[in-house]
């Protein structure tokens, strides 16, 4: 009796906190019985104030026993949930964990769009500034075709003024040649006498010696221009050919 006292002692001081949680379902069947005992008036025979009246020390097991029913009982309903709890802890660990490299990459992600964005935007940029100096230049080109163009329906007119500007630079020797024989021989004689000098010995000599002139020479145009001889007009002189 003394031994099994001792060894239910010694089994009482060493039961841990953890030991409560391996308690099975045959223990709590061998102790159901003694935990629901009765007595013909209804009253728990293993409660801690029945047990007390016998010993203090038999208040505390009984006590101790029935939490412990009492704790497995419970921890059949609360152990799954524990359980599922611990697993859904897990379960939250991982997929913050997963929610932070999903982060990270969305960060990364929207740095290298930012980057991409400011090149795009850069490219834009230029893109719009060639644009606009291709406008420019179209203009310019529009411009200068508009001139040519416009240039080009005098070119009929152009090169025969210059044609006419080099004959006459051509005919230039025998022009100066007539106009100062004419100046230098004509002045004393008649209009008659004057035509018959400068159209016929002026223009003779000019052909014998080959020296280009004008067919149609005027010495009154080629000596004076039409200003001058409109201020001799306002100055009341006469203005038939003779007289000019």
């Amino acid at each position: 009796m003394k031994k099994l006292q001792g060894n239910l002692l010694k089994a009482l001081l060493e039961f841990s906190e953890n030991d409560k949680d391996f308690i099975n379902e045959e223990t709590i069947e061998l102790l159901e019985p003694y935990l629901t005992l009765k007595t013909p008036k209804g009253i728990k025979l293993f409660e801690g104030a029945v047990a007390k009246k016998a010993s203090s020390a038999l208040e505390g097991l009984c006590v101790w026993a029935g939490a412990m029913s009492d704790y497995h009982l419970a921890s059949k309903i609360v152990k799954p949930k524990l359980r599922l709890l611990e697993i859904r802890t897990a379960q939250l660990a991982e997929a913050e964990e997963k929610l932070a490299a999903a982060e990270a990459e969305l960060f990364e992600v929207n740095r290298l769009k930012a980057e991409l964005k400011a090149k795009f935007d850069a490219q834009m940029a230029a893109k719009d500034a060639l644009m606009e100096k291709a406008m420019k230049t179209k203009r310019k080109m529009d411009q200068a075709n508009k001139l040519i163009n416009s240039l080009a329906d005098n070119k009929i007119r152009w090169v025969a003024t210059s044609n006419e500007f080099k004959a006459t630079k051509q005919k230039l020797v025998g022009n100066v040649a007539k106009a100062s024989a004419f100046v230098s021989y004509c002045g004393p004689f008649n209009a008659e006498f004057r035509t018959i000098l400068t159209e016929t010995y002026f223009q003779q000599d000019l052909k014998e010696k080959s020296i280009p002139f004008s067919d149609e020479f005027n010495i009154s145009d080629f000596l004076v221009d039409q200003v001058t001889i409109g201020e001799w007009a306002l100055q009341k002189l006469p203005s038939d050919e003779l007289s000019i």
